[in-house]
């Protein structure tokens, strides 16, 4: 299977290549079947946008059709075709109003596990996502926080998002980290009360630990402090199931 060629993405209606100063935030991110088209969507969003850009991570991602829903009802195919891993995708938005209601997903790999990382261009559109609603307690720090950074000793950032399903539990690995150098890593039940076992958090020296979870309450941040003088976090590894329904995602959170 082959990359749409750029002739082909201009018909499908959007361009591959965004402005030399476009300014994009990263959302986080949805998990591909492996094997078979899974349908899944992204719906998390605090404002307009210009553009999207979509990456896959893992492994290369076939998409028989990501569409994007519009506040207004309309709604717009933005790519069919193959997402090669670390190729960003930049998608313009062309339809209602520039307001997305959700993004859905059918997509798989062939190779193993993977998911597809989203980033919305803001542009013009900064100003009404710092309005929202949801600004203090989540956007901010999916921004970066503006000049609260150093100032704020509860200054806490989303890296990104794990989703786990059914009730075996199995590790999911977060290496969104590059890294960083953090004070105390959070975590964040989405859409049901979570139950996980100790999370191994690795750090970039190679050296790791091991910090007990337990029970995550749905909406709740549960934080934990780092032991020792390790700060810089590499990679973390999770292990959690739903407590009540199929599937849970667990926001994670990191404290500079």
């Amino acid at each position: 299977m082959k990359q749409m060629t750029f002739a082909a993405a201009a018909m499908a209606g959007f361009i591959v290549s965004a402005p030399a100063m476009a300014d994009y935030v990263r959302l986080g991110s949805v998990d591909v079947g492996y094997h078979m088209d899974r349908d899944t969507s992204w719906t998390r969003f605090g404002g307009g946008m210009e553009g999207l850009r979509l990456v896959a991570d893992g492994n290369d991602v076939w998409c028989r059709s990501i569409v994007a829903h519009f506040a207004d009802g309309e709604l717009q195919n933005v790519y069919s075709g193959m997402l090669r891993e670390d190729r960003p995708v930049e998608v313009d938005l062309r339809g209602g109003v520039r307001h997305v209601r959700d993004v859905q997903f059918t997509c798989r790999s062939d190779r193993g596990g993977a998911r597809i990382f989203l980033s919305a261009e803001v542009g013009r559109f900064r100003d009404e996502w710092m309005r929202s609603p949801d600004w203090s307690g989540y956007w901010q720090g999916v921004f970066g926080g503006g000049d609260r950074r150093g100032r704020d000793a509860d200054y806490w950032v989303t890296l990104g998002h794990e989703r786990f399903e059914g009730r075996n539990d199995r590790e999911n690995h977060f290496a969104g980290w590059g890294g960083q150098s953090v004070d105390r890593i959070g975590l964040r039940a989405l859409n049901d009360d979570a139950t996980c076992w100790p999370m191994r958090v690795e750090f970039a020296n190679g050296s790791s630990t091991s910090i007990g979870v337990g029970h995550l309450e749905q909406g709740r941040p549960k934080s934990f402090d780092l032991p020792g003088q390790e700060r810089n976090v590499r990679n973390i590894v999770l292990n959690c199931h739903a407590d009540h329904g199929h599937a849970v995602t667990i926001d994670i959170l990191a404290r500079k």
